[in-house]
């Protein structure tokens, strides 16, 4: 760790007064000798302590082009916006190589920290580099705008942020159509309160009377403002993000494709409330955006499904799609989730899934995928009505043979299911690890216990053609299922028979019985566990791993051991008997 050593004030015994009436020149000199004159022994000893320790740490050996990286990196993350701190430059205060480092790379001091005797120094030594501006007009009360007017010429980055009336202010009387002709980003965030009037930007700002540039590339971000959609900002863009606009800026679906099919190079998009509504043109043909590498969209789910079948994303790492309520309060209808889930980029190769109620309205379908580092999260805002699931995840199922599901090795559910979902998911064949947590796990386990007794020859007259193997024997759900975790579950205490626990000592007796043992089974932050299903669950799992909680100190009369058939046949008797399941 780099030690900083600060000298106390007291070590100068010059007055403010002799020391304002010298020469600058001579100042600094008089400044060094009465510093190293009267600097006490226990000061002196501190700073060398710190130096050792700064010139010992690996990251002093560093050379000078990876550190500038750093420092770079260090400024783009932590921007000094308001009137406290000073970001980027602390690293200036710690080595005497960091700061020669740092006076020698002209990119950093283009981070503008708007501090009154700090401002010419970072144009001076920032040379001809474009300048990275980000301030928020409220904090900052070091902000002269004459710094942007001046300077907008040289601006690379603007990052504006404040309320409604400052920023009219600012725009309107201080930058007006001033061109910037090396702008390539710019940010605008509205931080008015909502039901604020709302708030345009000139269409050619900073843009002047100079005609569109084809070839240039930008980088636009708006927040409770917006700019017309003819705007020369919405063209040759790299990276869009549009939020929480006002009813006056929204558009069609149409018109904003038609935006979006202006920037081929689009990287990044995301979209949150614009207030786009639909419209009925019939779109025939999907425009592909072959840059794009990260999706977020928060929109209705009509105007989601509309977008989503216009484009196409080849390229597509990590995409976030979240459906919002309709404003009618009707239920989403399932075929506009099936045009989500089912999309042609989205339906790749994953190997992990995740379905879970983030919220009391909000239902998660997350995806993963181990060796192309892509990620797909679907959020469904139900607004507690029943959410189409079942008719999804079928949709889902279809597109099996385009590795929805059959390429999934890890599944977590901690939403309940009904049995027809559960029946769709079965069809990960690939399937190694099981998590269910918060909710009753008697549905899955009853379904795979059912399978595993038709592999044992019990029941298996019930299974039909098509969940049949070539040689006629019953097909196993998740065949290479190896771990299986139960987690934040509250199982039922007897009389009600059979309980979750029940069905699971049946399931690991006819997997182990029909040569497909479950190798790990963890129970965790359980509540009412017996003592009896503890032991058989050790005798029945290959492993077993229970944290400890949840015991319950009654006894449990059952017959399951030592005739764990007898016992497990009559648990397989009640779950597939008409009736209530608990």
């Amino acid at each position: 760790m780099l030690s900083v050593h600060k000298r106390s004030a007291s070590t100068s015994t010059v007055p403010p007064a002799q020391t304002r009436k010298l020469p600058p020149a001579l100042r600094s000199i008089r400044r060094a000798l009465t510093v190293s004159r009267f600097e006490s022994p226990q000061h002196r000893r501190k700073r060398r302590e710190a130096a050792e320790i700064n010139d010992a740490a690996p990251i002093a050996c560093l050379p000078a082009e990876l550190l500038c990286i750093i420092f770079l990196f260090c400024a783009a993350c932590d921007p000094v916006q308001g009137d406290r701190g000073l970001g980027w430059l602390t690293v200036t205060h710690v080595t005497h190589h960091w700061r020669e480092v740092a006076h020698a790379c002209p990119d950093l001091w283009a981070n503008i920290i708007f501090r009154r005797k700090l401002v010419p120094i970072m144009l001076a030594r920032s040379m001809e580099i474009p300048l990275v501006i980000r301030v928020n007009l409220d904090k900052n009360i070091h902000f002269k705008p004459r710094y942007i007017r001046e300077h907008i010429g040289r601006a690379g980055v603007l990052d504006i942020e404040g309320s409604h009336s400052v920023l009219d202010t600012f725009f309107v009387d201080h930058v007006g159509k001033t061109p910037a002709p090396r702008l390539r980003s710019l940010s605008v965030v509205n931080t008015a309160d909502y039901g604020a009037p709302p708030m345009w930007l000139d269409a050619k700002v900073f843009h002047g009377t100079e005609p569109r540039r084809p070839n240039v590339t930008r980088q636009l971000r708006l927040e409770q403002c917006g700019l017309p959609w003819n705007s020369p900002w919405f063209s040759n863009l790299t990276e869009l993000y549009l939020a929480s606009l006002h009813e006056a800026h929204g558009t069609s679906v149409t018109m904003l494709l038609s935006v979006l099919v202006t920037s081929p190079l689009l990287e990044s998009l995301t979209l949150i409330n614009t207030k786009t509504y639909g419209d009925t043109l019939d779109r025939t043909l999907s425009f592909p955006l072959r840059n794009l590498r990260t999706l977020d969209l928060s929109e209705p789910l009509p105007i989601c499904s509309q977008i989503l079948t216009s484009l196409r994303f080849p390229s597509i790492v990590n995409a976030t799609v979240s459906c919002l309520t309709l404003r009618n309060g009707r239920e989403p209808p399932g075929y506009l989730i099936d045009t989500i889930l089912c999309h042609r980029d989205f339906c790749q190769t994953y190997h992990s899934l995740r379905i879970e109620e983030v919220a009391s309205d909000i239902l998660c379908l997350s995806t993963t995928s181990h060796s192309t580092d892509k990620s797909l999260c679907v959020n469904i805002h139900h607004d507690g009505c029943k959410s189409p699931l079942a008719p999804a995840l079928a949709s889902m199922a279809r597109y099996s043979t385009a590795a929805w599901f059959t390429c999934i090795s890890t599944l977590h559910v901690n939403v309940p299911l009904e049995r027809d979902s559960w029946l769709n998911l079965c069809k990960c064949s690939s399937l190694i690890h099981l998590t269910i947590s918060t909710v009753n796990p008697i549905s899955i386990l009853a379904l795979l216990m059912e399978r595993a007794m038709c592999r044992i020859g019990v029941g298996a007259a019930s299974v039909v053609g098509s969940d049949r193997e070539a040689n006629g024997s019953c097909k196993q759900f998740f065949p290479h299922l190896d771990e299986l975790t139960l987690k934040n579950i509250t199982f039922r205490k007897p009389p009600p028979f059979p309980s979750a626990i029940d069905a699971l000592r049946a399931l690991l007796w006819a997997r182990r019985a029909g040569r497909r043992p479950i190798r790990l089974v963890r129970i965790k932050a359980c509540e009412n566990i017996f003592q009896q299903d503890l032991d058989h669950l050790e005798h029945l799992a290959g492993s077993f791993a229970w944290d400890g909680q949840g015991g319950s100190g009654e006894e449990k009369e059952d017959g399951g051991y030592p005739d764990l058939r007898s016992y497990s046949l009559n648990v397989f008797e009640f779950l597939n008997a008409p009736g209530p399941v608990y």
